[in-house]
């Protein structure tokens, strides 16, 4: 019979001598290996210990509540216990919101926190039932959303609710699209300039919807929505936001061109490649403390930043990127365009469009256009060009008429000041 692996506590308190209490006595009354986190970037740093145990102080340094949206969601701590320890009560039902397990109220009896922590180790995983799994169950939480995330115009959901009827008058649609007087004057720049490529001026919505279709027109709108929604993050850790964009649409671009020249009809190719890395915006505006580390680990260990992500974080830019898509409650195939572009095969539903988003990445990478974080060019999966139907050859045939539509496309930015 294996040996059982010895309890694992991560401990981060504001007052250093509660600090050392409960690692003391953690370690001699509860036979736990104790580590110490001094805030919540070093906490998530030790995260690769993988703790059976988190007590929190919520008078930690930094914000606390940005450090449980973190450990919460990272998916080898899905079995760990989380916890708070405070004085302060009326926190209990915001840190509740964010996944913890249970709290230890200050000030406690030494032979009551001992209870408390053996209490709250009860309500996770039975232990041998994981070991016959040979797996860690979830735990059962209902974790409330990220606090801040970007909200899309209202208009985008009338948009798209309208649009499920394809015979939706063009008059009602535009309509709606006019109420947002930022959109509107969005759409036409776009309308006009050689994104689409049309001889005559457009003047109005109405006349854009009948030149372009609904489904474009709703696509459009959606790549505005994004674009706005997202651009006014006031923290970073250090991404840098203009090559992302020329990196996104340049993936959009290079999806839309694939699609048509392999005869392959999705009007939301170009939305997809700009909603692929979305996640990353998220973690740089809204954890950039957490996510400079990343960043500096991507640079100076020349890897890709999706692995320094899994390395330095436990969480991704497509798991975050997923969650924001999901609130937004756009259509399934670009939330799997999101969460699989880097493993087309994962997905479900619609492995083409990921597919599509994936070789598109790896064409952008490639030809330098921007920057998703990292300098480097994965190797393109197999089964993205199974999927498709081309290979090298091909896309080396297509090369340069490519990259015309690619510099062509970045009208779309120039459109969005």
């Amino acid at each position: 019979m294996p040996e059982e692996k010895p309890k694992r506590a991560l401990v981060m308190q504001a007052n250093r001598a509660e600090a050392e209490f409960l690692g003391c006595f953690l370690e001699k009354m509860g036979g736990f290996e104790v580590t110490e986190a001094l805030n919540g970037p070093d906490l998530v740093k030790k995260l690769r210990l993988e703790p059976n145990l988190i007590l929190l102080d919520t008078e930690m340094k930094g914000d606390f509540l940005r450090t449980l949206e973190i450990i919460r969601r990272v998916p080898k701590l899905e079995s760990t216990v989380i916890a708070v320890v405070t004085a302060d009560q009326t926190q209990l039902p915001a840190c509740q919101g964010k996944g913890i397990n249970g709290y230890i109220l200050k000030p406690f009896l030494p032979q009551t926190l001992l209870a408390k922590v053996w209490k709250l180790m009860a309500s996770g995983p039975d232990p041998v039932k994981a070991r016959v799994a040979q797996t860690a169950p979830k735990l059962n939480l209902n974790v409330s959303k990220i606090d801040n995330l970007p909200t899309l115009p209202t208009v985008y959901a009338e948009v798209e609710r309208l649009c499920q009827n394809p015979d939706v008058d063009a008059e009602d649609l535009s309509r709606v699209i006019e109420s947002d007087p930022s959109i509107t004057l969005k759409l036409l720049r776009l309308a006009n300039s050689a994104f689409f490529g049309f001889t005559r001026k457009i003047s109005s919505v109405k006349d854009a919807i009948s030149l372009l279709g609904n489904q474009t027109v709703k696509n459009a709108v959606l790549s505005i929505s994004i674009f706005s929604a997202t651009q006014d993050q006031k923290e970073s850790a250090g991404l840098d936001k203009k090559r992302f964009w020329q990196h996104s649409v340049g993936v959009g671009s290079i999806a839309r061109f694939l699609a048509g020249k392999l005869r392959i009809e999705r009007e939301e190719c170009f939305t997809a490649g700009i909603l692929h890395d979305v996640g990353k915006i998220i973690l740089d505006g809204l954890f950039s403390d957490y996510y400079a580390p990343v960043i500096k680990a991507s640079g100076e260990q020349n890897i890709p930043i999706f692995q320094a992500e899994q390395e330095e974080l436990g969480l991704t830019h497509t798991a975050v990127g997923k969650e924001l898509a999901a609130s937004w409650q756009i259509p399934d195939p670009l939330i799997e365009g999101i969460t699989y572009h880097h493993w087309p095969g994962g997905a479900d539903r619609d492995p083409q469009l990921a597919s599509l988003v994936h070789v598109a990445d790896v064409l952008c990478r490639n030809a330098g256009v921007g920057s998703g974080g990292d300098e480097l060019v994965p190797v393109a999966d197999d089964f993205a060009f199974k999927k498709l139907g081309i290979d090298a050859d091909r896309i080396l045939e297509w090369e340069e008429e490519m990259l015309k539509e690619v510099a062509k496309d970045r009208t779309f930015l120039l459109a969005m000041e």
